[in-house]
């Protein structure tokens, strides 16, 4: 049986940044982000957990490397603890602790999210090992990012946001001198707001509506999001607020599908979705 093994891909995205993939844990591969000051350099988000992140990033520089977490989700904080020096928004301190239980990565890993991973990779007893590190593993609590207003890695200042909606504390980074955002699953073409600790609706409209406004004052052009290597632009944005809309004046509209945590309906416009909840309304 072929061997099951943590794989990722880097490539510069432009002046000193990089993307990472991290082809993860059966779920489908997700995206870090390195950026590299004179004096510093900051991790946003730290994947699975599966990958020798600190390895990986010394291919790139040998700067101290902080850590910078979107939200707590195990696709995007799970490798966080590598460093010495990681923050998370305090907002979502309970998602971290929670994707971080032995029984939530279990569940996940073996019955997928949304998808269950194929069946000869749930069978398979390399890919089984990797899950049973991954329960076995100690994993440190972050530091809370509420009171830094930003991060100084020589040169280069790199600020944050919070954009609530995917879960009480999602943020974006910001690369102001570059016209960047990186948002990871805040603004993403296919935005998660079923989960028990996603926002109402209502509410994540009015964030994203926010984001846009704060987009044109900054002059940003360019997003790069958690589950997309290309970068993307506002029109994502304004088709995320229509699928709200639709959600919303239509509760009945939509795919439904059922996932290990909970049953979804799905609401496309233009070129993107959201998976919000079965039940209809502003949930």
């Amino acid at each position: 049986m072929k061997e099951y093994k943590p794989s990722y891909e880097i490539e510069e995205i432009y002046e000193n940044t990089y993307k990472i993939a991290d082809h993860g844990l059966g779920m489908g591969k997700v995206y870090m982000y390195l950026l590299v000051g004179s004096e510093k350099a900051l991790l946003f988000d730290s994947g699975y957990g599966l990958l020798d992140l600190k390895t990986i990033v010394a291919t790139v520089t040998d700067k101290p490397c902080i850590c910078v977490c979107s939200h707590g989700h195990l696709d995007h904080a799970l490798g966080a603890c590598q460093f010495e020096e990681a923050y998370i928004h305090s907002s979502d301190f309970d998602v971290y602790t929670q994707h971080t239980s032995s029984e939530l990565i279990t569940t996940f890993a073996m019955s997928g999210l949304l998808f269950k991973p194929p069946k000869w990779i749930r069978n398979n007893p390399s890919y089984q090992k990797l899950v049973t590190q991954m329960v076995q593993k100690e994993y440190a609590p972050l530091r809370a990012i509420d009171d830094i207003s930003s991060f100084d890695l020589g040169g280069r200042i790199i600020t944050w946001r919070s954009v609530v909606g995917h879960t009480k504390g999602t943020i974006s980074l910001v690369d102001e001198n570059h016209n960047t955002v990186f948002d990871a699953d805040a603004g993403a073409p296919g935005a998660w707001l079923f989960l028990p600790e996603s926002s109402p609706l209502s509410k994540y409209k009015i964030e994203l509506e926010k984001y846009r406004d704060f987009m044109h004052e900054k002059g940003i052009t360019r997003r790069f999001v958690g589950h997309s290597g290309k970068p993307l632009g506002e029109k994502y944005i304004d088709n995320l607020i229509r699928c709200v809309d639709i959600s919303i004046a239509k509760p009945k509209k939509g795919i439904k599908v059922k996932s290990v945590l909970g049953d979804v309906r799905i609401v496309f416009a233009g070129g993107s979705l959201i998976f919000c909840r079965r039940n209809g309304g502003d949930l």
